[in-house]
């Protein structure tokens, strides 16, 4: 082994001792060092950080930065790091979100716990950080994306696929894609389906919409345990699920249940939301019970009115310029982030579960 090759392998093993932030990981196992190079002591390390925010690129750079300069030889040290989401290879050619980096499901085991508001600001804070982001509104019955997002006047347009077909052009609000049932009907129209048009429908927002290439796809499930999840299950390549209660215990009760319906699917947890902690509901059950069962805690969000107001006006808390607002939504985006990077890391590549029945 020459000199070179030894000092490269030196500065490797010291970021090794750099974590990844929100983890126990280090970032060489996590892949994120992809170059690094070294001349007459000038050492130039290349890393990639799969979170879109600028503040935790900062913090490895430092960190990175720090580490190599702590062994005792380099003259001088050049650490750039980058933004690029964090994928695994999807086995399944014909996933009709193959070009997608990262699809998260964001559930909850029953409707009021603000599923859609955590689903809506973890996206805009994603895309407020830099990433290409899309929000799919799964919940066919009650869709309310468009609402959150002022979006109720905008329609889908048809496109040209690239193999000739006839696709719908997604709706783009506050930086992001749409896609909603809420854009195809009345505002005020009930939809009164059987479960086989819900699966169509499902399959047809997923494979005949032009979502192009994304970092993220954040899909808003239905609340409960239903057809939703297997329709998912069976036709796209999920990186992992988020589930969200409020503290109280009528609504963990089916929280619990939620997480049962991803394993048994074979859908992984990213981890778990507590939403609306506070006086009123009560704070730290969700964490309490993440940490009993071994479950990833995201983090606790605030009852706060400012959330409910935003969210009524057609603008995501996340991108308020109210750091007390956005920063709890912020935190959340990051975690996500981050555990979708751990994901992919364990499981580089991934294919869509088969069910019977």
């Amino acid at each position: 082994m020459s000199d070179r090759e030894t000092r490269i392998g030196e500065v490797n093993d010291a970021l090794r001792k750099v974590k990844a932030p929100e983890t126990d990981r280090d970032i060489v196992s996590l892949g994120w060092v992809k170059n690094v190079t070294e001349c007459d002591g000038a050492v130039k390390a290349e890393i990639e950080v799969p979170m879109p925010g600028e503040r935790i690129r900062a913090s490895v750079q430092t960190a990175a930065a720090s580490a190599i300069e702590a062994l005792s030889w380099p003259v001088n040290t050049n650490v750039k790091v980058g933004f690029r989401a964090g994928t695994a290879a999807v086995e399944d050619t014909e996933d009709p979100l193959a070009q997608v980096g990262n699809v998260l499901a964001v559930a909850s085991g029953k409707g009021g716990v603000g599923k859609s508001t955590v689903a809506v600001n973890l996206a805009a804070a994603l895309a407020r950080d830099g990433a290409s982001v899309g929000i799919l509104d799964a919940d066919i019955y009650g869709p309310s994306i468009p609402t959150m997002l002022g979006a109720t006047d905008k329609h889908p347009q048809p496109v040209d696929a690239p193999d000739g077909r006839k696709m719908f052009g997604a709706v783009e609000a506050h930086g992001m894609k749409l896609m909603s049932m809420g854009f195809m009907v009345e505002q005020d129209k009930p939809i009164i389906w059987r479960g086989p048009m819900l699966h169509g429908a499902l399959k047809q927002f997923f494979g005949d919409v032009a979502w192009g290439p994304l970092d993220f796809l954040v899909i808003d499930l239905p609340p409960g345990t239903g057809d939703v999840a297997l329709t998912m299950a069976q036709s796209i390549t999920l990186t992992g699920a988020v589930v969200v209660s409020t503290p109280q215990e009528v609504a963990m009760v089916d929280a619990r249940k939620a997480v049962g319906m991803f394993d048994q699917t074979g859908i992984h947890l990213l981890g778990v939301v507590e939403n609306m902690a506070g006086e009123i509901f009560g704070e730290g059950n969700v964490k309490n019970w993440a940490e009993e069962k071994g479950h990833p805690f995201l983090g606790s969000l605030p009852l706060i009115p400012e959330i409910r107001i935003s969210g009524d006006a057609g603008t995501p808390a996340a991108l308020s310029d109210d750091d007390s607002v956005a920063t709890p939504f912020r935190a959340l985006a990051d975690r996500v982030a981050t555990a979708c990077a751990v994901r992919n890391a364990d499981v580089p590549r991934r294919k869509k579960i088969s069910l019977q029945g």
